[in-house]
């Protein structure tokens, strides 16, 4: 069944059983991915991708086709597994907000796809989601502020120790 996204959606909207399974079949893998990126684990990443879908289903009738349908549930599942991990601000250190943000080059030439992801998966959960949204989402620092309630300072900082963070297991690692 080749189906255009408008055919795909409208057709998931009507709950129609085999849209719904092609929409699956087909975003799916990249869609694990994101979830893999910000999990702690392979389960949670589990739970997060069973959850977003779940939503997806739920709310493809929000989908308003400007822009590509996998750009827009994207955006849903990295909600959503923001959303798994939301965090207590008020253990921020202050401390965070007035380090010094340099380069940090990592070594990750010589590591996997794999093992870079289990590496990134150790670091702590709000500089994990920070590391993923700025780093591989390519989120800019005012995007991801506006959309976690943050102030970009804060964000600077926690990517900034994601890194450290992250150069200090390759470290170890290599």
């Amino acid at each position: 069944m080749k189906l255009t996204d408008k055919e795909l959606v409208e057709k998931c909207i009507k709950k129609n059983p085999k849209a719904q399974k092609l929409l699956y079949d087909t975003y799916s893998p990249k869609l694990f991915a994101i979830c893999l990126r910000y999990a702690r684990d392979r389960e949670d990443a589990q739970d997060i991708f069973q959850e977003a879908f779940i939503k997806a289903f739920d709310q493809i009738h929000k989908y308003n086709f400007q822009g590509a349908l996998g750009a827009w549930l994207r955006k849903l599942f990295i909600n959503v597994a923001l959303n798994y991990y939301r965090y207590d601000k008020t253990t921020l250190s202050t401390d965070i907000q007035t380090i010094e943000i340099s380069q940090t080059p990592l070594q990750i030439e010589e590591l996997t796809n794999k093992e870079l992801l289990e590496t990134i998966s150790k670091l702590p959960d709000r500089q994990r989601m920070i590391f993923n949204m700025i780093e591989i989402e390519g989120y800019s620092y005012q995007e991801a502020a506006e959309l976690l309630g943050e102030n970009q300072s804060t964000l600077r900082g926690l990517n900034y120790k994601a890194k450290k963070n992250l150069q200090e297991l390759l470290t170890q690692q290599i």
